[in-house]
């Protein structure tokens, strides 16, 4: 620990990865840039170099943040959430729900053949689809099975090596659309 107070060491290890993944998401390459997903590529090297959180800490630490995350989620979205669903609600609710059904399908698919546990293979499904709350959701349900320590961290794990790649597979997507787009205009 960096200081004698893990509370306070925890603190220092969590501004430092947000204060320099914003500063490496608001860095633009080509007019991309990583956004607010700067602050996981931080935290994968913090942690490669050991800056941890103590356990008990970080626990908090993650579900504090999942739900501010969430949060600020619902605040971004809210305005626009019931013209959207009046418009054009049920073609989008059946577009998630089907990304969701191919992405668990295929994570479970590739957990089998590649014999990866399906505690890993969770977080690799919502590392590659992006999406933390069903990392939270694991984790949470892994607990509340009295899962052993060792698989409620694997889906962590899971979500830490795949949410690159699916930033990555997004960002590749929208090239590709606005490509298209000036073929089809």
């Amino acid at each position: 620990p960096l200081l004698t107070n893990h509370v306070a060491s925890g603190m220092l290890v969590l501004c430092a990865v947000a204060a320099l993944g914003l500063a490496l998401g608001s860095l633009k390459v080509r007019g991309l840039s990583l956004g607010i997903a700067g602050t996981l590529f931080v935290g994968i090297i913090f942690g490669h170099f050991g800056l941890n959180i103590e356990p008990d800490v970080r626990t908090f630490l993650q579900e504090f943040g999942l739900i501010i995350f969430v949060y600020t989620i619902g605040i971004q979205v809210g305005p626009g959430f019931l013209t959207t669903l009046r418009n054009r609600g049920l073609t989008l609710n059946l577009l998630a729900g089907a990304g969701v059904v191919v992405g668990a399908a295929t994570a479970v698919l590739l957990c089998r053949w590649l014999k990866i546990d399906l505690a890993a293979g969770v977080g690799i499904f919502a590392g590659a689809t992006t999406n933390t709350p069903s990392l939270g959701a694991a984790q949470q349900a892994l607990k509340g099975i009295g899962a052993p320590e060792a698989s409620v961290a694997a889906p962590g794990l899971g979500y830490a090596v795949c949410y690159p790649f699916g930033i990555l597979g997004i960002i590749i997507a929208m090239i590709l659309v606005r490509w298209l787009a000036r073929i089809i205009a």
